[in-house]
């Protein structure tokens, strides 16, 4: 309900005097603020309601927060372990194999691919691409033959390797996994690394 002028300066000059009622107790008096059914002051229940419900979204808050850094640990691990191991291969045959590996039990990612763009698949990545660095996003028709796993439905995320030709492409069979927002500064580091590893084999 819209507040009128004269409610809004009573608003306000509460606000303003958060002991009001403490000075002026009377008042009180001639207010209803209990309730008959429960025995408590309106304005008591109206302010425990609240603060239950501010209460209930700061610990929606926190367990969001506390998962996104759990998964944010877990990615960290498993970017880091692969890194590693790719400096230790000795050709790129290698390198796929270690990511395919690395990524190969994680959660809503269903296939992982170091796509060096044979002719049957160059098309449809420069397609999706279309001269950025990456893509994330659902699945475009044209990637449904690269991964048997992938289904249509799924999510993608692809990101163009600089100075060479390889793609590395991540699918998921949540359509809702990768996304345009998603948070890729980890990847963007793991990338930085992967470039560095196949410049120094070629």
């Amino acid at each position: 309900m819209k507040k009128t002028d004269q409610e809004q300066q009573v608003c306000d000059y509460l606000k303003r005097n958060p002991d009001f009622f403490q000075h002026h107790p009377y008042v009180l008096l001639e207010l209803e603020l209990f309730s008959k059914s429960q025995g408590l002051p309106n304005l008591a229940l109206q302010q425990l309601r609240l603060l239950r419900e501010q209460n209930q979204a700061l610990k929606q808050q926190l367990s969001g927060m506390a998962k996104i850094a759990h998964s944010n640990e877990q990615t960290f691990k498993i970017l880091s372990d692969c890194q590693r191991q790719i400096w230790q291969a000795s050709s790129l045959n290698e390198i796929s194999k270690v990511i395919q590996t690395a990524f190969a039990n994680t959660p809503n990612i269903s296939a992982t691919e170091l796509l060096f763009q044979p002719e049957q698949v160059t098309q449809a990545i420069n397609t999706t691409l279309e001269d950025k660095a990456q893509y994330l996003g659902r699945t475009p028709k044209q990637l449904d033959s690269i991964w048997e796993k992938a289904p249509s439905t799924g999510s993608v995320a692809l990101y163009q390797l600089h100075d060479s030709d390889a793609v590395l492409a991540f699918a998921s069979d949540n359509p809702a996994h990768f996304c345009p927002n998603n948070d890729d500064l980890l990847m963007q580091e793991f990338l930085a690394g992967l470039n560095l590893r196949i410049a120094a084999l070629g």
